[in-house]
């Protein structure tokens, strides 16, 4: 039986979010299970804390998900979302089933999902100037309402394409359904370790969308006059020069979802999001 858990939701969560976590935290502390509650993201106290527990509870939309996820990664804690959000891709349950089914997961009575990772690297003038990793995508686009960005992509050290456009955007499975869906990328089973590349509004190009194996070394050269940026898991953009290189690889680490549905729960949930159109 797990004896310590993490719940976070994010900063002023809305008042049904807050009270199923004290619903939740309650019933813990009935089955003497001992919970660390805060908010993500924070100033750090969720990842040191992550070491200490087995478990995190995250009530929350995809972006608090997402972003519990990735600390909780580094540290191998598995996830569990309750969801809080419009599309729900990466929760595992709704808000009315929460409370019964907790009892499962504080029991260890659930499968493990690995979701895989990206690592980027942000080199300019041969340095390597930020580095970054991502579970849902990583998109490298122009920083103004005019004008296209040049992005010439090599695969292994090849050139393969360039692509003048609005940008491009590189994901995993788990972003697979986010902005790569969006613009006509292809959906990846969630387990799957392929690496999507898919450009954004690009003209006249015929290879719109790329999918690579988890070996594969990806490299974007960048080109622009007026300015570009980077953005990774939807956070905030870092800003991108004229010949700045993005370099993307398999990430480090990988991400573990704690999961009570069947195995085949993803493509219902696809099809469920599809027929309503989110």
């Amino acid at each position: 039986m797990i004896k310590k858990v993490a719940i976070v939701l994010r900063p002023a969560p809305p008042q049904p979010a807050e009270e199923l976590a004290n619903a939740v935290c309650s019933w813990l502390s009935t089955q003497g299970v001992t919970v660390w509650r805060g908010i993500v993201p924070d100033s750090g106290a969720f990842d040191k804390i992550l070491p200490e527990v087995e478990l995190v509870f995250a009530f929350g939309g995809d972006g608090t998900i997402l972003h519990a996820a990735k600390l909780a990664a580094a540290h191998g804690v598995p996830i569990v979302g309750i969801d809080f959000g419009r599309l729900g891709f990466l929760a595992e349950l709704n808000p009315t089933e929460a409370l019964s089914k907790i009892s499962a997961f504080i029991h260890r009575e659930y499968w493990l999902e690995e979701r895989a990772m990206l690592h980027a690297e942000l080199v300019r003038n041969g340095e390597v100037v930020s580095e970054f990793l991502a579970l849902n995508d990583i998109v490298i686009g122009r920083s103004f309402l005019s004008g296209v960005i040049d992005v010439r992509l090599h695969i292994n050290e090849e050139h393969v394409t360039t692509y003048i456009g609005d940008g491009v955007i590189v994901s995993t499975s788990t972003g697979s359904t986010a902005y790569n869906l969006a613009v006509g990328g292809p959906v990846i089973a969630p387990t799957m370790k392929a690496i999507a590349v898919s450009a954004i509004a690009p003209h006249l190009s015929h290879l719109s969308h790329l999918l690579m194996p988890e070996t594969a070394k990806i490299s974007f050269y960048v080109g622009t006059r007026k300015g570009a940026a980077v953005t990774i898991d939807g956070q905030p953009d870092f800003a991108i020069e004229d010949k700045d290189v993005v370099n993307v690889v398999a990430g480090p680490y990988v991400a573990y979802f704690a999961r009570v549905q069947p195995q085949s729960y993803f493509y219902t949930t696809l099809a469920t999001r599809l027929r309503r159109g989110v």
